[in-house]
């Protein structure tokens, strides 16, 4: 989404962006915040100059996780202290892929078997009808359903499909058209009636003050890595909040308890969300790196993360043996 790949992550954080934080003294806790918050949007604007890179997200959020991490260990602090929570715990949303509908039936009969209540099915290719029927058939009349084409369709498809979908009594569709049509997802909105969640189209703050001023969407969907961080997607929220847009704190496929800590500190943060996605930890993993994975339980709850820090300890063994590269970064401070 953000136009990164790994090698290009790994070099600029290896050969441009370490040497200059390890020049640097930041402070401990709360008072590290704004230091850290300068520091990484310097760079992202610095990084974003003659590259074909949307925004340099993901490398700035590996790094904003791992100083603000460091900063608050270092204080004995929780981020929590910074971010503090305004409710005890998150609901997950069960998510189904693309796949055949029968294989759809038995995920959402396990979603359902563990008390969920929201469940989001991945649409935009072949038997899309069938699958969210099966669903359907499978949950009950109480429980929601959104859906998510991932930009599969234009303006018109889109409004063609949910019309069929509808049927099965859908609340939302997630980025149904490509992330630069804005247009098309103010159509979608405006013909449908359904909610219409903003994911590859917001990636920037910038993206978020567009979507506000085209009226192209009713939920921003943040995910702390493609937004560039804790700060930068705090920043995001609120804005979308202010703005009467709702807002929904997602997350990567096969994300390690690592990013997990980080939307659990910001969904139970926020004033007001309406999905929270993501903590599947080994329930999808076969590993994860962390002594205590994060992840929802029962019903799809998920409590604060407490502890120093984000709440995590890496398993150093654990990550040394899966480690393809170790490297040592030094600087000159």
């Amino acid at each position: 989404v953000t136009g990164e790949d790994v090698a290009g992550v790994v070099e600029t954080l290896r050969g441009r962006i370490g040497p200059e934080v390890m020049k640097l003294e930041f402070g401990s806790g709360v008072g590290a915040v704004e230091q850290i918050g300068s520091f990484v949007q310097e760079w992202t604007e610095r990084l974003s100059k003659g590259t074909n890179v949307v925004a340099w997200n993901a490398t700035m959020c590996a790094l904003e996780l791992a100083l603000l991490d460091w900063a608050f260990k270092r204080s004995g602090e929780s981020i929590a202290s910074w971010m503090e929570p305004v409710r005890g715990h998150v609901t997950y949303t069960g998510l189904i892929d693309a796949t055949d509908p029968q294989m759809a039936r038995a995920t959402a009969e396990r979603y359902i078997q563990a008390g969920f209540t929201n469940l989001k099915v991945k649409v935009g290719v072949e038997r899309d009808v069938e699958r969210v029927e099966a669903v359907r058939d499978v949950a009950g009349k109480d429980v929601e359903i959104r859906v998510d084409a991932n930009g599969a369709w234009s303006g018109h498809e889109t409004v063609s499909a949910l019309n069929q979908l509808r049927t099965f009594d859908i609340t939302g569709v997630e980025q149904p058209v490509a992330a630069s049509d804005l247009e098309g997802m103010r159509r979608v909105r405006q013909e449908t009636g359904l909610n219409v969640i903003a994911d590859e189209s917001l990636v920037t703050f910038d993206d978020a003050v567009n979507l506000i001023r085209e009226q192209a969407c009713d939920v921003f969907n943040v995910r702390v890595s493609k937004c560039g961080g804790l700060i930068s997607s705090l920043r995001i929220a609120e804005l979308g909040l202010e703005a009467g847009v709702k807002v929904q704190v997602g997350a990567q496929v096969g994300e390690t308890s690592l990013l997990s800590a980080a939307g659990r500190h910001l969904a139970v943060h926020l004033q007001e969300v309406e999905y929270v996605e993501g903590s599947f930890g080994t329930h999808l993993l076969s590993e994860d790196i962390t002594r205590d994975p994060v992840m929802f339980g029962y019903e799809g709850r998920g409590s604060i993360v407490m502890g120093a820090g984000l709440g995590v300890e890496v398993d150093d063994e654990v990550l040394e043996r899966l480690a393809v590269d170790i490297m040592k970064v030094e600087g000159g401070g």
